[in-house]
């Protein structure tokens, strides 16, 4: 199994926040670990084998260039052959200009790619017929054009949202956020929803399970009382409901010293950061 992440390349900065790949047998990948929110939108390229997620009514195999929108529930998704994975994950808050869609309509949503990018159609086939080594340099160019779109002075209050509510760990209140960023409650409200996709308190309850995540994992020896303290929940029971409404498990749950996919990711992944 192989996991890491590829220098973010200067293009594409502005709009990414991260490049990672995945690769491995189906037997090193299969464990059906929920994949947890963080506020990211992400473009998912297979080169191998497709995967399959769960839905109440059954499997549905995803397509090759997937995109998955914020997620505020946990998704669990499942290889069926060798397994080859390229992601790109975007700046909170970038994503939005990138693909030139209002972000609401993303929500929870996992679709093809090529419904809001359709430039990028059959990316991941010429991805696989590259040697790995010339993977990253393709990728690039063909991404470059979409995020060049991205205009930062135009998104200077988000940003600065977005940079409160990471320096907090998400224990704050949407009126000190409107306050801090100089706009009001509403119209903060309406720029999350149009270029982050999710409300404020959306953001804040994600960042905020996201570095409990990381306290479980670097303190084992906290108790559940002491982290629920330390991150503003009114107890250990109200952390656990949050943490089971964000990602089906406990903290502790999720926890584990499997290599799976969605672990790693976990591992390596920071909380939600400004520029």
């Amino acid at each position: 199994m192989e996991f890491g992440y590829y220098p973010t390349p200067p293009p594409l900065a502005a709009a990414v926040k991260a490049v990672w790949f995945a690769r491995g047998t189906k037997a090193e990948f299969d464990v059906p670990e929920p994949i947890v929110p963080d506020g990211c939108v992400e473009l998912v390229l297979n080169l191998a084998g497709r995967f399959v997620q769960v839905e109440a009514n059954g499997m549905l195999r995803q397509p090759r260039e997937l995109l998955v929108g914020q997620m505020t529930r946990p998704t669990v998704a499942s290889p069926t052959g060798e397994v080859d994975l390229i992601g790109v994950r975007f700046w909170p808050g970038r994503a939005g200009a990138v693909l030139r869609t209002p972000m609401w309509e993303l929500q929870d949503h996992l679709i093809a790619a090529s419904d809001v990018l359709p430039g990028i159609q059959g990316l991941a086939d010429n991805l696989r017929s590259l040697p790995q080594s010339e993977r990253l340099s393709h990728l690039t160019g063909v991404l470059t054009p979409y995020c060049a779109r991205v205009a930062p002075d135009r998104l200077r209050s988000v940003d600065a949202a977005l940079s409160h509510i990471a320096t907090t760990r998400g224990v704050l209140s949407v009126e000190w956020l409107a306050e801090q960023s100089g706009i009001t409650r509403r119209h903060l409200e309406r720029q999350f929803r149009d270029q982050v996709g999710l409300r404020v308190k959306q953001v804040a309850r994600i960042t905020r399970i996201q570095s409990v995540l990381a306290i479980v994992q670097s303190h084992r020896s906290w108790s559940g009382a002491e982290i629920a303290a330390r991150f503003g929940y009114s107890d250990q029971a109200h952390l656990i409901h949050e943490c089971r409404a964000l990602t089906g498990s406990t903290p502790r749950q999720l926890v584990t010293t499997e290599r799976s996919l969605s672990g790693m990711m976990r591992e390596q992944r920071r909380p939600l950061s400004g520029r």
